[in-house]
């Protein structure tokens, strides 16, 4: 039974949000596997930018880290204040604001985080080369974050013992 939902939403619509619910679902698994528990938390991702396309650079970035990629996608955040839509119980913005009446259509209980990204990646106009290098940077700098707030959430350091953590995080050096 999966207790709560985590929702990353990225602002820019490059798909950091993806690349965000691709490290937690990376981190779960290697729990799984570790632990033969299964996760109590279901990851998804969100954009604030209506005409979002995940950058094909970053998911190159993201296979060449070994994070599996295959069923996620980039979806506006509208669609999880739709009825039928999942639960969130917690949000994750990623350079971004949540929306006043987006809280509203999810729920007032919802916990709220806002994280920094390093806006070296924002660039666009930048070539291939540089803009793959920002996002492996991006996800080595976003892993312990998500590993952290995973810990929070799940108590993983209670389940796995603190060297399972480190042992993930150390996975990307």
């Amino acid at each position: 039974m999966f207790d709560r939902g985590i929702l990353f939403v990225g602002a820019k619509g490059l798909g950091l949000s993806v690349l965000a619910e691709a490290l937690a679902l990376d981190i779960l698994r290697e729990l799984e596997a570790n632990t033969s528990t299964m996760h109590p938390l279901r990851v998804y991702s969100a954009t604030l930018s209506e005409n979002a396309q995940t950058d094909p650079v970053l998911l190159r970035a993201m296979k060449r880290l070994q994070i599996e990629v295959s069923g996620l996608s980039i979806k506006p955040l509208a669609l999880y204040a739709f009825a039928g839509a999942p639960r969130i119980d917690h949000v994750v913005m990623l350079d971004a604001e949540l929306p006043p009446a987006t809280k509203l259509a999810i729920g007032e209980t919802v916990d709220v985080w806002r994280w920094d990204i390093d806006p070296a990646c924002y660039i666009d106009k930048k070539q291939p080369g540089p803009r793959y290098l920002d996002y492996l940077k991006t996800a080595e700098n976003l892993r312990p974050k998500v590993a952290a707030l995973l810990t929070d959430l799940t108590n993983l350091s209670d389940v796995a013992g603190r060297t399972f953590i480190d042992d993930i995080m150390a996975k990307t050096a």
